[in-house]
């Protein structure tokens, strides 16, 4: 598996790494431009982590480009500067144009997010 394209928007919440383990997993490490006035991660940089791995786990089940039709995200814990953040995709339903995926993004067992999303299949013409 490889790690998002850092170009845009992406390449302002990384560095983002491949993880190993089941599912599309990525992660990264809390530096001082992911906290916010509080000292621990933003919630933002969480949402648009999250993002990225539901994004990256539906192009790879459709083989196809992918559009975002909606992301939903659950908060439930704080992450802390230097903690290790990972962030696991699975695919839970998919058609021949929607894919439905949800997200864990935790630090070990401490679950810090849960997402879903919905993504349309982009088919060339």
């Amino acid at each position: 598996m490889s790690a998002p394209e850092s170009s845009g928007f992406e390449a302002y919440i990384g560095p983002v790494t491949p993880v190993d383990g089941d599912g599309f997993s990525l992660g990264f490490k809390i530096e001082p431009h992911h906290l916010n006035g509080a000292d621990m991660l933003h919630g933002g940089m969480m949402m648009s982590f999250a993002s990225v791995v539901l994004a990256g786990a539906a192009r790879k089940a459709a083989d196809s480009d992918v559009e975002a039709l909606s992301v939903n995200c659950d908060f439930t814990g704080p992450g802390k500067p230097g903690d290790m953040v990972t962030a696991v995709a699975q695919v839970t339903r998919r058609t021949r144009t929607i894919v439905f995926l949800s997200c864990d993004v935790s630090v070990g067992d401490r679950m810090l997010m849960t997402a879903t999303g919905v993504y349309r299949v982009v088919k060339d013409d």
